[in-house]
């Protein structure tokens, strides 16, 4: 039994991952969500509570960052500022999260040897025309 930290666990795609992990292992699950527009606590009701805990906070605080990764065997890391066209009039969740957020994971995992995988959105690549 592996324990595996998923950050944005609370969005739409993070949620059924996490449903995912519950239902076809014997995985437990820790869920770091800032839980901000993007998330859904009740996409995450009734997951059973010996296995799956959700830990609102922010991927750019390090301390907690380090320590919920040194706890982790595996990091799947979905949290991120999506709906790019936002972040020409705002950058600066944008940077928040998807820079100094996900650096402060890299650092976590770096520390503790631990398995990190990321996941990224479409919304990368730009439009289609």
């Amino acid at each position: 039994m592996a324990h595996i930290l998923v950050t944005g666990g609370a969005g739409f795609i993070g949620s059924n991952f996490v449903h995912h992990l519950i239902d076809n292992t014997d995985h437990t699950i820790t869920v770091l969500d800032k839980m901000t527009y993007a998330a859904n606590a009740a996409s995450l009701e009734g997951l059973p509570e010996s296995r799956f805990k959700l830990v609102v906070g922010d991927i750019a605080d390090r301390e907690l960052a380090d320590e919920l990764v040194g706890k982790a065997d595996a990091v799947v890391h979905y949290a991120a500022e999506s709906h790019n066209d936002n972040s020409l009039s705002n950058p600066e969740p944008f940077i928040h999260t998807n820079l100094i957020g996900t650096f402060s994971l890299l650092e976590a995992v770096r520390k503790h040897g631990t398995r990190y995988h990321h996941i990224s959105t479409d919304e990368v690549f730009g439009d289609l025309e």
